[in-house]
């Protein structure tokens, strides 16, 4: 389903080249549950961001069912990140003036096309917001917000779904609410890549990846 080719993002600092991911490869199965360790400026959220779209790399490949996203120009990269990818954020990232429905429907309206209500309505329940969905983000709490923003991401049905820290702003109990919702959706068929530095959460998964000074290693 994924595949990542020598996958490299490089910085320049005045004559100085940084290497914040360098030749990374590896695969993920459709149906996998891959955690991506490390510790913080290793770069797992550069490589998330690559495999993302939201970043290109300096060299290297991304393909995603097959599809090389590395070469595609920037409409057809946006269309296939609204649609094929979906994006969970340790800072939930959801919009202050829209209802939390209203947020879980914006990847549809950004392509120009109505929400599955029947999807929405599913996914609201499954994830326990479904009583919540006339609220705004400030009306939630941290975990109810990170629900939102699962359901948002998987709006589409996307074949690849990339939580990055999901867990980071949670209390403990929250964290673990998260987590165990992710299994579930692994469980269903949705095919995660995680990026924590919580190791027991990483134990969680099917596999670990570990970053260390931009390289990726099966742990």
């Amino acid at each position: 389903m994924l595949t990542i080719e020598a996958l490299t993002k490089v910085y320049k600092q005045g004559d100085d080249h940084i290497f914040a991911v360098n030749k990374a490869s590896f695969t993920v199965q459709k149906g996998e549950f891959v955690a991506l360790v490390g510790q913080s400026g290793s770069g797992k959220t550069t490589l998330l961001n690559m495999i993302g779209c939201i970043d290109r790399p300096t060299s290297g490949r991304v393909l995603l069912e097959e599809k090389d996203l590395t070469a595609m120009e920037d409409e057809a990269l946006a269309r296939m990140r609204r649609r094929r990818i979906g994006h969970v954020y340790q800072d939930f990232r959801l919009l202050e003036m829209l209802t939390a429905e209203e947020n879980i429907r914006m990847p549809c309206l950004l392509d120009n096309r109505p929400a599955d209500e029947k999807r929405l309505r599913a996914l609201a329940k499954l994830l326990g917001v479904d009583q919540r969905l006339r609220h705004l983000p400030r009306e939630l709490s941290g975990g109810q917000r990170q629900r939102v923003a699962i359901a948002r991401a998987l709006i589409n049905d996307p074949a690849l779904l990339l939580a990055d820290e999901p867990t980071g702003n949670l209390d403990r109990r929250s964290a673990d609410d998260t987590m165990e919702l992710l299994r579930t959706l692994n469980r269903q068929g949705c095919t995660i890549l995680l990026v924590t530095h919580e190791e027991r959460y990483a134990d969680m998964c099917s596999r670990k990846i570990r970053m260390m000074d931009g390289c990726a290693a099966e742990a």
